[in-house]
């Protein structure tokens, strides 16, 4: 199983991460259109909610429901999530 999600941001470093992705994503975008007005992908209209856990509290979670999950903090405040079932 494989989660892309968003985690809220909490300690100094958190919010340090968030500062440098704010402009970083800025120019993504820019360089991804080239400046040209697009409309939404088809992906970006799922619904989705505010990230209420901060990712210690993900990590934690994730330890507990799906031992042996492997989490990662990715680029503009996502992290992933990597777990596989034992086998039988």
């Amino acid at each position: 199983m494989v989660v892309v999600g968003l985690s809220r941001a909490r300690t100094p470093v958190d919010h340090l991460l968030g500062a440098v992705a704010v402009p970083a994503n800025a120019v993504t975008g820019w360089l991804k259109n080239r400046g040209r007005s697009t409309p939404r992908p088809l992906a970006m209209t799922a619904p989705a909610r505010p990230a209420d856990m901060t990712f210690d509290d993900i990590v934690r979670e994730a330890g507990d429901v799906l031992p042996g999950a492997r989490l990662r903090r990715r680029l503009f405040w996502r992290y992933t999530l990597v777990w596989r079932r034992p086998p039988a």
